[in-house]
């Protein structure tokens, strides 16, 4: 029975994010027989002092094959996928927004990758004025072992993380390969600190705005305050 077969695969999945990030704090189900089921887990994300937020995780975004091209399947990569947002607070117009980003590849007959890009006509989050989503993948241990251990119908699963960026981030192509996009991330592309640790290798705060002495910052996004 399909819906049993998507019930045990969601408790799969489940298995192996709590094997790294503990149960969650929040599930939010989906009633469709093909919804997607997106949990937050906490976590404290200043390596000094307390910065508290949450990991949210899709689950049942990886039941179907993304339309991968040809060309990118027979360089590897990964027709599944879940996607990651690192938020303040798993708001219902956050909710909303992660579920409608996981949903997108199926609607279009597309699909996700590293450094795809999803832009909006509108900024997406209230008190943030990015509106073009970007796609990476996980710069944080856990984060990366979860992306490891994740198998769909013998198929490996990409965990792509969200980040919003602002409208002059540079020449981002939505097809650029891993290498491409990590040349071009430059001091001037106004890229989030989260895209520009991706490509030195070290970590940033998780944010969607800046405090007004130009730090990045959770807490500047809880203000509502941007650059």
């Amino acid at each position: 029975m399909p819906g049993a077969e998507t019930t045990s695969l969601n408790a799969y999945r489940r298995t192996v994010y709590e094997n790294e990030l503990e149960e969650p704090e929040y599930s939010f189900a989906d009633d469709r027989s093909d919804g997607i089921e997106i949990h937050a887990f906490g976590r404290d994300f200043a390596p000094v002092g307390t910065d508290e937020g949450y990991v949210l995780l899709t689950n049942g975004m990886s039941d179907r094959r993304m339309t991968l091209p040809t060309s990118h399947r027979e360089r590897g990569e990964k027709p599944r996928a879940e996607l990651m947002w690192y938020v303040r607070e798993p708001t219902p117009e956050i909710i909303v927004n992660l579920r409608w980003l996981a949903e997108l590849p199926f609607m279009d007959a597309t699909w996700f990758g590293f450094g795809h890009r999803v832009p909006m006509p509108t900024p997406p989050v209230e008190g943030c004025d990015f509106k073009t989503f970007l796609f990476l993948t996980p710069i944080i241990e856990t984060d990366q072992r979860i992306a490891e251990a994740l198998m769909v119908e013998n198929d490996p699963v990409e965990i792509l993380t969200v980040n919003l960026i602002s409208e002059g981030t540079g020449p981002f192509s939505r097809y650029a390969g891993r290498r491409g996009l990590s040349a071009d991330i430059r001091p001037e592309a106004k890229i989030l600190p989260i895209a520009i640790a991706h490509a030195h290798k070290s970590w940033s705060y998780p944010s969607c705005c800046r405090d007004h002495f130009g730090r990045t910052s959770l807490r500047a996004c809880r203000r509502g305050e941007t650059t």
